[in-house]
């Protein structure tokens, strides 16, 4: 591949600020066998919330909302769907109907209770919500058959629902304040953690303070969590070298944790939380007639050396995929990345064979996400007679460009969220799919995995993964996870999913 490759710190520096703008789910364990003392976490954001109420979570970090509200089920660290409000639950045997069995005795920190009715007020709100109404587009009702018990009624089996409820869309807020104007900078919920207001300034600093009525107060051992707004990454970094701050889950690249002294800090590596891909959005070649040929499609995924770019572009803390999946899930494949081999000779044949030898022109939007790699993406694709125009577009222009239909493909990095249910479903929808491009065999595929019980559903996404990359469906570059750093007095574990809440976090002298 000949190329000229930019520095792997801007890359990673990039690549972790918008990971952390863009995962949405998801969360961890806190490792919680310290004994309770009057604890303090500090962390850091990058950009301050601009609205608590249910249904409304602008994305972003969502530390602060999952502490004050609590989800209608849980995340592991590991990705595993865990109890929350929901203590059990069960679908039916088509699974087009999930009951779940709300746990007894809960209040909302208005002492207010936290019953089937509760669950299901926050449930409508979320279904008609700005940045949840999506996750939820399989519900046709939410009912509650008496005090402890919801049923929810799906028009077809929907294997994301039960993690998209373990996140942000499955978030329960006190009923008399749910669509109050209020609820936007003072969240009323029965989560872990109550907003301190006294102790917080919109903006710029927000305290947490233990909620000791939660039904699991026991597995947070910090009594307060302070989170401030730091969009500087090097000013987050200087903080946490004065003490300022505890943690940074995304502190750069492996040459810049190492500068932090070991005798004071921990660092390492988090599992992947992103990647990058190459979006081939005009699948009926409407824009772009050549993206309609198959060919044309898996000769541009044969055009990339991914294991270069993972190397010499992103380096450490980067590996190279093909997949849409996370490498942490069940449907992500190694076998899977023989499958796009760098190949040129194999490319430019399947270029001639579709009718393309002299190549075709491509226009492609240039973002802050995109400059890193656009020599390499621009070069790769020459070298298949593919020239790209690239067009300068300030982010908030981004989405309602591709979804006016003026790119055929693009370069966007897609944060992991802990469930392979939610990957590919974010990757077939949104900006991801601006045209709803389907076929008949993948549209079974879903539906296959979808309707699959738990024990199966990693084989049945396998299926699915294998199937996208066979077609040339995009072309995932590379996936991403960076590395942390901790102050030694505080153990993070690298949760699959990260930024979404406090339980990766533990005091050093925990078990």
């Amino acid at each position: 591949m000949r190329t000229k490759l930019a520095t792997r710190a801007a890359a990673v520096t990039i690549v972790a600020a918008f990971t952390l703008a863009g995962c949405s789910s998801g969360g961890g364990s806190s490792q919680n066998n310290a004994a309770q003392v009057d604890r303090t976490l500090q962390l850091a954001i990058t950009a301050p919330p601009s609205n608590f109420s249910i249904g409304n979570w602008s994305g972003g970090d969502a530390t602060l909302f999952n502490s004050v509200y609590e989800d209608v089920l849980g995340f592991g660290v590991d990705g595993k769907v865990e109890p929350g409000i929901a203590e059990t639950w069960e679908y039916n045997n088509d699974r087009t109907q999930l009951t779940l069995h709300i746990r007894k005795g809960m209040k909302f920190t208005d002492d207010t209770p936290v019953d089937a009715q509760a669950v299901v007020a926050s449930l409508e709100v979320a279904r008609k919500g700005a940045s949840t109404s999506q996750n939820l587009s399989a519900v046709t009702s939410v009912k509650a058959t008496d005090g402890s018990t919801v049923v929810v009624a799906l028009s077809q089996p929907d294997a994301a629902l039960l993690p998209s409820l373990a996140s942000t869309v499955g978030a329960v807020g006190a009923t008399k304040v749910l669509t109050a104007e209020s609820s936007k900078l003072e969240p009323v919920g029965s989560g872990p953690y109550v907003l301190d207001k006294s102790q917080t300034t919109v903006g710029s600093t927000y305290t947490l303070v233990r909620n000791d009525g939660n039904w699991n107060a026991k597995a947070y051992p910090f009594k307060k969590v302070v989170v401030k707004v730091i969009p500087d990454a090097t000013a987050a970094q200087n903080a946490l070298r004065s003490g300022q701050l505890d943690v940074l889950p995304a502190a750069g690249t492996k040459e810049t944790v190492a500068q932090f002294p070991q005798s004071q800090f921990t660092t390492g590596e988090n599992k992947a939380t992103a990647f990058g891909a190459l979006w081939i959005v005009d699948r009926e070649g409407k824009l772009v007639p050549a993206l309609k040929d198959s060919r044309v499609r898996e000769a541009i995924n044969l055009a990339f050396d991914r294991d270069s770019i993972a190397k010499n572009l992103t380096g450490p803390g980067s590996a190279p995929t093909n997949q849409v999946f996370s490498p942490s899930g069940q449907a992500f494949s190694k076998d899977f990345l023989s499958k796009t081999p760098f190949d040129l000779d194999k490319a430019r044949k399947l270029m001639a064979e579709a009718g393309y030898a002299d190549g075709f022109t491509v226009t492609m939007p240039s973002t802050p996400v995109s400059t890193t790699f656009e020599s390499t993406l621009t070069q790769s694709l020459s070298d298949i007679g593919i020239k790209v125009k690239w067009e300068t577009v300030p982010f908030q222009d981004f989405y309602p460009k591709v979804f006016g239909g003026n790119y055929g493909m693009f370069f966007m990095y897609n944060g992991y969220s802990g469930s392979d249910a939610q990957d590919v479903k974010a990757s077939l929808s949104g900006i991801f799919n601006p045209n709803q491009n389907t076929t008949p065999e993948l549209q079974k595929l879903l539906a296959a995995a979808n309707s699959a019980s738990e024990a199966d559903q990693g084989a049945a996404f396998r299926a699915v993964n294998n199937y996208l990359v066979e077609q040339s469906w995009n072309a995932p570059l590379n996936s991403t996870s960076g590395y942390y750093v901790a102050s030694n007095k505080v153990k993070y574990t690298p949760p699959v999913s990260y930024g979404q809440n406090v339980k990766p976090y533990a005091p050093a002298d925990s078990k």
